[in-house]
């Protein structure tokens, strides 16, 4: 009864669409769910998100769970999980991810989440890591630990904005350390990012990684410029 009236006083809105949610629904209106664009994981390569990283390292995989396009309900998404707070929602999107992932019979198991490592002076400021939200999520779906620790942001990097990938991987290729190669030599790491547009990050953090001992690298972000 009382949670009934807290709805009537403070209603739920769908993080994606901002409509009032029904009893039975939570973070995401049921609509939305069945229609938020999904290309699928696992894609045949190559394919638009592959290339977006061949040819610039070896790696396993590239994966997106959901399509980004501007001013629509996946950006939506992505805002309030990056700058509103809402971890939660991060951690139930990678929730879902993790389990669409579970069904795939995956080329090489992945052995470590990575999520990207933001700088201690932006963690500060926000209070948390989107990307770290996400990859619990994942983790608790497909029981892969996440790599806590020994790969740190050591450089508050610049805007990217308008910048096109040969000139973000420049400002990147040297804000990642990995301060203990131990915890990853000989694993395949699964790099998790919230939004992918150029791939810029994940490239600069997965070359690190390979470098200092890596079996192999997939790339996995929430949502994806197409």
């Amino acid at each position: 009864m009382f949670k009934r009236i807290l709805q009537l006083l403070y209603p739920e809105v769908c993080f994606a669409c901002s409509k009032t949610l029904l009893e039975s629904e939570d973070l995401l209106c049921t609509r939305c769910r069945l229609e938020l664009p999904r290309p699928g994981l696992f894609l045949p390569k190559p394919n638009w998100l592959s290339l977006k990283f061949d040819g610039w390292m070896e790696y396993q995989d590239a994966h997106c769970f959901f399509l980004f396009s501007e001013g629509g309900r996946v950006q939506h998404l992505m805002h309030q999980i990056k700058y509103k707070g809402a971890q939660d929602l991060g951690r139930f999107l990678g929730i879902w991810c993790g389990a669409e992932l579970n069904k795939y019979n995956w080329p090489q198991p992945y052995e470590l989440i990575l999520p990207i490592p933001m700088h201690q002076q932006r963690t500060l400021e926000r209070g948390y890591n989107q990307a770290h939200c996400i990859a619990e999520g994942i983790s608790l779906s497909t029981h892969i630990p996440i790599l806590m620790g020994g790969v740190e942001r050591i450089k508050n990097s610049q805007t990217l904005i308008h910048q096109n990938r040969q000139e973000r991987f420049h400002v990147l290729e040297d804000v990642f350390q990995v301060a203990d190669p131990s915890i990853i030599q000989g694993k395949h790491v699964l790099i998790v990012d919230d939004t992918l547009t150029t791939g810029a990050t994940m490239l600069a953090l997965g070359q690190k990684i390979k470098t200092a001992g890596a079996r192999q690298v997939s790339f996995l972000a929430l949502a994806a410029l197409q």
